[in-house]
């Protein structure tokens, strides 16, 4: 149950509604629960140094000798800066599989209880030693969690999988690329930053909408907008090996909304000159959001936008929140929520049996049989998703 992120209570009332016993006392469910994340932590960390060490044979084929790359992102339990607990993971970017990640805690609950008792003897013999034992591990925002997390899974990395993370994906917030970088975690490498094409295409949406003064019929409508951001995420995703195809590409786009049949607008159409054109974009909406698509078709921005990556294997990973809900108040709960959400990321349900068999669990036919098959239909699901058909109807 605790595996899927049900606790005590939630047993318990699965109990009564069941007409059975309640289940075990608090003291023992407490130390059942130091058991099952023994038993995560170490199967989480055999998936990822296998997902490390595939990584690394993929990239040396590539030849990619100096090291991997990765993509990085936190999430928190909730939105805003008084989150208490956040994640932070890094995904390798050829096997799409999580090889670090880091819980960060701004609680502890020993230390909620002690302050209000602060003024007694048992006060001061507990301060002494529970330094070691605290579960905060993070002080700051929560904003902040990412960025430490990050420069500390860089900093470990030789430690844990002998390797060195050479290229990092990021979305537009340079606040946690430059705390890597202002570290130094790899004192003979420069770490090189490549931008999540996903937020970049955001980013153009996010600056089109800030002009939208400029709306009305005819005009710069949020239908616009949504059309242009896509046409330009669809330019760097299709050109992702060519910085002047980019380019020409991203501006094509506009200037294609600017033709009229008496002036076409197709010198960087591939094709388009027999176009029957609807009522172009006005002249003063064009000149406004010129600037927007000069600033955005960067050559060093496209530099980094060169391969096409996205965290958004890291957007997927962030739902293990669902095994690990808000009233969930306990260090460890988490702890055993993102293990198990890494194993099951990275090696699907076959996985969750794996960690039955470290805690020494009989795995009957039902049991293997539905997570066998479950897997398969993963698989399948996935192969369909990546089929040249899926690809077209989700880039119409």
């Amino acid at each position: 149950m605790r595996i899927l992120g049900i606790g005590l209570q939630g047993m318990k009332k699965f109990c009564t509604f069941m007409d059975l016993a309640a289940p075990i006392f608090h003291s023992f469910y407490d130390s059942i629960v130091q058991t099952i994340a023994i038993a995560t932590d170490s199967v989480r960390f055999m998936t990822m140094k296998q997902a490390a060490k595939e990584e690394k044979e993929i990239s040396i084929t590539k030849g990619q000798t100096d090291g991997i790359m990765v993509s990085g992102d936190g999430s928190w339990r909730k939105r805003g800066f008084s989150s208490l607990y956040g994640i932070v993971t890094l995904i390798s970017c050829h096997t799409a599989k999580v090889i670090d990640v880091i819980v960060k805690s701004k609680y502890c609950k020993l230390c909620e209880y002690w302050e209000k008792h602060d003024d007694s003897a048992e006060y001061e013999e507990w301060v002494t030693t529970h330094a070691e034992n605290c579960q905060s591990s993070h002080s700051g925002s929560a904003g902040k969690m990412e960025v430490d997390g990050v420069l500390e899974m860089f900093q470990r990395s030789i430690e844990l999988h002998d390797v060195k993370y050479t290229n990092y994906i990021g979305d537009g917030d340079s606040t946690t690329f430059k705390g890597v970088t202002d570290a130094k975690p790899h004192v003979d490498i420069i770490v090189k930053k490549k931008e999540c094409i996903a937020h970049i295409q955001k980013r153009m949406g996010t600056r089109l909408r800030n002009t939208k003064s400029l709306g009305g019929k005819g005009k710069l409508t949020g239908k616009l907008i949504d059309e242009l951001t896509i046409y330009y995420g669809l330019s760097i995703c299709r050109n992702a090996n060519s910085v002047k195809n980019i380019k020409k590409e991203i501006w094509a786009t506009l200037y294609h909304k600017l033709s009229t049949d008496e002036n076409p607008q197709h010198g960087n159409c591939p094709q388009g000159a027999r176009y029957k054109h609807k009522p172009a974009l006005p002249i003063e909406v064009f000149n406004a959001i010129k600037p927007i698509y000069e600033d955005l078709s960067r050559d060093d921005l496209l530099e980094r936008c060169l391969g096409g990556y996205t965290q958004n294997n890291n957007e997927c990973f962030n739902s293990l929140w669902n095994i690990a809900p808000k009233n969930v108040s306990s260090d460890k709960k988490v702890d055993i929520a993102t293990d198990v959400a890494v194993c099951t990321f990275n090696d699907s349900l076959s996985a969750v049996m794996k960690i039955m068999e470290v805690l020494q669990f009989t795995i009957g036919s039902n049991c293997y049989n539905f997570c066998v098959e479950a897997d398969a239909a993963r698989i399948r699901l996935a192969e369909v998703q990546l089929s040249d058909a899926a690809k077209e109807a989700r880039s119409v």
